[in-house]
């Protein structure tokens, strides 16, 4: 039987990033229904809307990846304020076969403005208490339900410590990369008259350097795809990078 790992993240610059180091470790991506575990066939959407009658909803499909001996399933909820719910809603719409399948649960977060452990403490603040998966839990790194005993992770961005986001991870990765690329789209931004900028918040400089790099390297493609195909997780950056390293061998724990 073939143990599932449920990579539980933001966005899909994080799926994405996810995504590549799997790829990295020899993980194949499952782009074929008939490929995947029945488990998870059971578990695509047959129907649009696939949130009540709203038209806007994201479409909600995971991306599957396995090395034969793991399955690992990347779920983005699209936004910080859906993962824990996700996470719960996903663990109680499960059998207790589908269970025993499960080896490990991680989400993935940004620490944005504050220190990764008071990040921590606050995405649990407006959670209801009757969560299966409580903040006890993931701090002990594991919970139980129905006898079974499955292991929790979770991480920060940019290092699991400092406050920060994906796109710090990701800038220190183009430094040392692209480090051409990285000062002149620095000095391009800096001569951006302020009109230009008048509805930017404190993260939004660094989601455009990340953005004017990626579209050098996959034109007129979203983000994601220059962070999954491209280098700013590789070797080089996984050597040279604290920040790039320190996901990297945190996420291969898990795996391996």
């Amino acid at each position: 039987m073939m143990k599932n790992i449920l990579f539980f993240v933001e966005g899909v610059h994080d799926a994405n990033c996810v995504a590549r180091i799997l790829e990295v470790n020899n993980f194949k991506e499952i782009k074929n229904l008939e490929n995947l575990p029945n488990m998870w066939k059971r578990k695509i959407p047959r129907a649009y809307p696939f949130t009540k009658d709203k038209l806007d909803r994201y479409i909600p499909i995971p991306n599957y990846f396995t090395n034969q001996k793991y399955l690992s399933v990347i779920i983005c909820t699209n936004g910080e304020g859906r993962l824990l719910k996700e996470i719960d809603l996903y663990i109680s719409n499960m059998n207790l076969g589908e269970l025993r399948e499960i080896e490990s649960i991680c989400a993935i977060f940004d620490a944005d403005q504050t220190e990764a452990e008071k990040a921590f403490e606050n995405k649990f603040k407006h959670i209801k208490k009757d969560m299966i998966i409580t903040k006890g839990d993931f701090k002990k790194g594991y919970f139980n339900i129905k006898n079974k005993k499955i292991k929790l992770y979770n991480y920060f961005f940019p290092n699991n410590k400092d406050k920060g986001t994906l796109e710090d991870l990701l800038l220190e990765s183009a430094k040392e990369i692209y480090s051409d690329l990285f000062y002149r789209v620095n000095e391009y931004i800096q001569n951006i008259d302020l009109k230009y900028k008048y509805n930017w918040t404190i993260s939004s400089e660094n989601k455009v350097k990340v953005g004017c790099i990626a579209n050098v390297f996959q034109p007129g493609s979203a983000n994601q795809n220059s962070i999954r195909h491209d280098d700013w997780i590789s070797k080089q950056s996984i050597d040279k990078c604290k920040y790039v390293s320190d996901f990297y061998f945190f996420i291969k724990n898990i795996i391996t």
